[in-house]
């Protein structure tokens, strides 16, 4: 996973609105997507002028030096290393800020505790499909429904089936309330895929549950057989990662196997230029879709490695760990060798999950979400 900005942003631009002063609301900043969504969020809203606050009610996290990074951000956190359930100085500091236009929290423990904050508008970005039927949450959820019978009203959700399975969690229906994970992109103009290249790519945490690493180097030494100049580089790291360096040592097409380190901020566009193909999902899926090369969606925990599809084939909003119903499923070696038939064939899946990924660009992103945001807020002031 890239946790943070990782390519060279080429234009901002800011959406209209009354809405200026914004909270984030969230438990702390350790290494996670959700984690990653706040750093981007943040610099996005100080680089285009709102006033933002990042409130983390427990712990700080590898990730919140890069929140220190932002210029004007207002950053409200424990600095030692302890890890309270909730730190009395940051609850003192929400229950005395100033009222906020907006505050937006990402989980039910941070959408119970943004109550404290005095604000027009609140919402709460729900990531997970199971967060609102996760068993430790149940007490949360409870309190929230005694603190506001409507609070199911103030979701916003990543996708349509991150809704669907919260509907049924909660067992009433869900707000049409949007917001995808945004994602710094190159410029739209910016082609990085190949059809000549024989470059495979994969990107990510290497555990148990990433099984599609194994079918891939299986597939390999069949590819090689069709093209000896076919090569598979993984770039990560993980608990899983002994195995994985087993199973390349014992392939047939070991010298055409690469593991590499977990690329580090600036180094993606280098390691996506030239590129037949993406393997993967999550944020990597988007930004080398979104620089032109063709993504190949991978399933968690799936025992046979079976894709989805190309990440365009996915459902709105989707972006490769899928959880809807009875997905039509591939070899991920039929999708590898469907973009050799042709140039042609290659290049409409390239510029299909293009068009996709760039619903993700942080810009669209922000821009929707403020124009949903100034809406609410327009509402409540006509009251």
């Amino acid at each position: 996973m890239i946790p943070f900005e990782t390519i060279e942003q080429h234009s901002r631009r800011k959406a209209d609105g009354e809405i200026r002063k914004i909270a984030l609301v969230h438990k702390h900043m350790k290494a996670g997507g959700v984690e990653a969504l706040i750093v981007r969020m943040a610099r996005w809203l100080a680089e285009n002028g709102y006033q933002v606050s990042v409130y983390l009610y427990s712990g700080g996290g590898p990730l919140i030096k890069h929140l220190k990074q932002v210029n004007g951000l207002e950053l409200i956190a424990r600095d030692d290393n302890k890890e309270p359930m909730l730190d009395l100085a940051v609850l003192n500091k929400l229950v005395r800020s100033d009222k906020y236009d907006v505050v937006y929290s990402f989980s039910p423990s941070g959408l119970l505790l943004s109550y404290a904050l005095s604000a027009h508008v609140r919402m709460s970005g729900v990531y997970q499909p199971e967060l609102y039927k996760l068993e430790r949450n149940r007490k949360i959820i409870r309190a929230l429904k005694a603190v506001d019978k409507e609070f199911h009203q103030k979701l916003v959700f990543m996708n349509p089936t991150v809704r669907r399975y919260t509907a049924r969690a909660l067992e009433t229906e869900m707000p049409e309330q949007f917001m995808p994970p945004p994602i710094e992109q190159p410029s739209p103009e910016t082609d990085y895929g190949s059809p000549h290249s024989r470059r495979i790519v994969s990107v990510g945490t290497i555990q148990a549950f990433t099984t599609h690493y194994a079918q891939v180097i299986e597939l390999m030494e069949e590819l090689i057989q069709i093209d000896p100049a076919f090569t598979y580089h993984i770039y990560g790291g993980g608990p899983d990662e002994a195995r994985l360096q087993k199973s390349i040592r014992e392939s047939e097409a070991k010298n055409h196997i690469f593991l590499h380190p977990m690329p580090k901020a600036g180094q993606m566009e280098d390691i996506l230029k030239g590129s037949f193909c993406f393997v993967g999902s999550g944020a990597v899926m988007i930004q080398a879709c979104g620089s032109g090369i063709p993504g190949i969606t991978s399933r968690a925990n799936d025992a046979e490695a079976l894709s989805e599809g190309y990440f365009h084939e996915l459902p709105p909003y989707e972006v490769g760990e899928s959880y809807w119903e009875a997905p039509e499923t591939y070899e991920i070696g039929e999708l590898v060798k469907n973009l050799l038939v042709s140039e042609n064939a290659y290049r409409k899946v390239a510029a299909r999950c293009k068009h996709k990924a760039r619903k993700f660009e942080i810009d669209a992103v922000m821009n929707d979400f403020l124009a949903m945001a100034n809406d609410k807020l327009q509402r409540v002031k006509s009251l």
